[in-house]
């Protein structure tokens, strides 16, 4: 039996990236150097490094001149979206990125991505803005007029 070289793939990819046919991001081994890399295969196929940078990180990357992705997530698809940026054009300093994977060389960060929160628990009421007791009174009032009464 042939044992496998290089490292384990980690298992916060799985819920980065959902299944292959539904995304156009793909998680690989790198044929060069075997270490784990997301693969973004939407217009030009690009490399990414998976470990998310943000912080102190993001000044290394920045240092050492490595392209970067801005990583923004999309919770109703519940995945991610990466965009490019050019230099440090585009950069802010609480965005999360990720870093242009050079074979040899070693990641600049292993911090796995962890999701946003959902803003609220589907099934639960909203809570809204304070509204005055008549304000209510006139919501309701115009909510249950017929349609021909609005129209006018």
């Amino acid at each position: 039996m042939r044992r496998s070289t290089g490292e384990r793939k980690p298992a916060w990819l799985r819920s980065f990236i959902p299944e292959p046919n539904l995304s156009h991001l793909v998680t690989r081994k790198c044929a060069g150097c075997g270490q784990y890399i997301i693969e973004d295969r939407e217009n030009i196929w690009q490399q990414w490094d998976y470990g998310i940078i943000q912080g102190e990180n993001l000044t290394v990357a920045v240092i050492l001149g490595r392209p970067l992705t801005r990583v923004t997530w999309i919770t109703a698809a519940r995945q991610p979206r990466l965009t490019n940026v050019c230099g440090t054009a585009g950069l802010k300093p609480d965005g999360r990125y990720l870093a242009a994977h050079e074979c040899g060389r070693m990641r600049i960060s292993v911090e796995p991505y962890k999701p946003p929160r959902r803003e609220r628990p589907p099934g639960q009421p909203w809570g809204g803005p304070d509204l005055e007791p008549d304000e209510l009174a006139e919501f309701t009032r115009v909510w249950n007029l017929p349609c021909e009464a609005l129209r006018t």
